[in-house]
């Protein structure tokens, strides 16, 4: 509710919309450790805003209803220019984990606490065009170019959240680019590496690798597989989501089963849980899976290889066998077209011997 003040013979109307931070305690909560009474423990407090209306006390009040009426419907468009960067954080990261995948979801936790860590921002209309640049160039003291594109994405889609919540005008991020690289041509295992890999291992991680490298599985969807994503009759598997797992961009996708996976799959065949478990019979820990997999690359002798590689030698193998790259997208469950392009130049054998059948001369 907005309240009328005359002041020098002029009316002005002031309301409280958004918070900002309580500066008795600066937003601590706390004052030697007992709640702070301006703010009740909230490190916040309602910001006040004002303006001047008229010096005719009638044309004032009606004023003033028209201005609650359409404050109450949120049709103002008024913007909560003072909101503290923490309680946005905390907020951002609520829908974050709401509407978005769990992997996605941790990494914009990670993202946007790094950020705060490194900028320190004390509301959300305080970050500059300036600080997303310090903020790439001190983070690419210790990650990659392609890991910082991946995390500019998320502080962008972050301040657009903000955007569509009235707390700022422009995103801050909206002109900051991508830090170009030059393309690499993907790291797939050879078939002599293949099987140098797999004579150092056995039980279930030589079935790990088998089928990763047969399948084209993300780590992310081998852990979660599942007996009931596999047709034993049709011999295939099927990408689905469950209660705790979304594919990735929600797309389920298709893969015919090897034979040789498909006689080693139905040895140990159950009807219900997941197919690879550990030793209390639950799912695998994905970073304690890939220790195991970097250490049997190591005792094979191969050189550094991730297990997303093996996803890179599936594809690769079955362009060097023919296939057709639309086939591969669909296989790997490529969103882009553009991305199975890299597995291109895999198929410049078959342009020489498309080029050796000509007769023209």
């Amino acid at each position: 509710m907005s309240s009328l003040v005359k002041r020098n013979k002029v009316y002005y109307l002031f309301w409280y919309q958004g918070t900002k931070v309580c500066p008795i305690c600066s937003g601590k909560k706390n004052i030697a450790g007992k709640l702070c009474s301006r703010c009740r423990g909230t490190g916040e407090i309602y910001q006040s805003h004002g303006k001047a209306v008229s010096p005719d006390h009638q044309t004032a009040l009606e004023y003033k209803a028209e201005f609650d009426r359409k404050f109450f419907r949120n049709e103002l468009g008024l913007r909560d220019t003072k909101k503290i960067w923490t309680s946005f954080v905390e907020e951002y990261l609520v829908y974050s984990k709401a509407k978005k995948r769990p992997a996605t979801f941790s990494l914009d936790n990670y993202v946007v606490k790094t950020f705060t860590e490194l900028i320190k921002p004390a509301s959300v209309k305080d970050v500059t065009s300036l600080d997303i640049e310090k903020w790439t160039q001190e983070r690419l003291k210790s990650i990659t170019p392609t890991s910082l594109n991946i995390e500019l994405c998320q502080i962008k889609a972050a301040f657009s959240k903000a955007i569509e919540w009235k707390l700022i005008y422009e995103n801050p991020a909206k002109n900051i680019k991508k830090i170009k690289s030059p393309p690499k041509t993907p790291r797939f295992l050879s078939k002599e590496e293949i099987k140098k890999l797999l004579d150092v291992t056995k039980g279930q991680l030589n079935l790990i690798i088998k089928t990763f490298i047969v399948t084209g599985f993300r780590l992310s969807e081998l852990i979660n597989f599942r007996w009931e994503d596999i047709d034993w009759d049709r011999k295939i598997i099927t990408i689905q989501a469950h209660d705790d797992f979304q594919p990735k961009d929600y797309q389920i996708r298709t893969i015919p089963m090897l034979e040789e996976l498909y006689i080693e799959l139905n040895n140990i065949k159950k009807t219900e849980g997941y197919v690879f478990i550990n030793q209390n019979g639950n799912r695998l820990d994905a970073s304690k899976l890939q220790k195991e997999i970097k250490l049997a690359i190591k005792k094979a002798g191969l050189k550094p290889c991730r297990i997303h590689d093996m996803r890179h030698t599936f594809a690769s193998q079955l362009v060097l066998c023919g296939s057709e790259l639309r086939d591969v997208k669909e296989l790997l469950g490529h969103s882009s077209y553009t991305t199975t392009l890299k597995y291109a130049h895999l198929t410049k054998s078959r342009l020489n011997e498309a080029i050796n059948k000509l007769e023209i001369l």
